[in-house]
């Protein structure tokens, strides 16, 4: 890469580059490349798409609506309430 397009670059990118930087970010940016061209020798005809990384599906549940959680049940577990509301902290003045 040329110093024309290092400053191409970081113009793009709105970087102030100092001058006295461009020819180590040039070499840093060549060899930025020479390592990512080192994936191109490398053979991935068998290798098959990978689609999730955990190579599992999700298990998507039924959507089914139940009545198990009264009220009182779910406030039962709050550290403070206001009638049938939990309370909490005033976050806004």
């Amino acid at each position: 890469m040329s110093d024309i397009d290092i400053k191409r670059i970081s113009y793009l990118a709105k970087l102030k580059l100092p001058l006295e930087k461009e020819t180590f970010y040039a070499n840093s940016l060549k060899d930025i490349i020479k390592w990512v061209d080192n994936l191109k020798e490398i053979d991935t005809s068998d290798v098959k798409p990978l689609h999730n990384v955990t190579e599992s599906t999700e298990s998507i549940r039924a959507d089914e609506i139940k009545k198990d959680n009264s009220v009182d049940d779910v406030l039962n577990n709050a550290p403070e309430r206001a009638n049938n509301f939990f309370k909490v902290p005033k976050v806004v003045e």
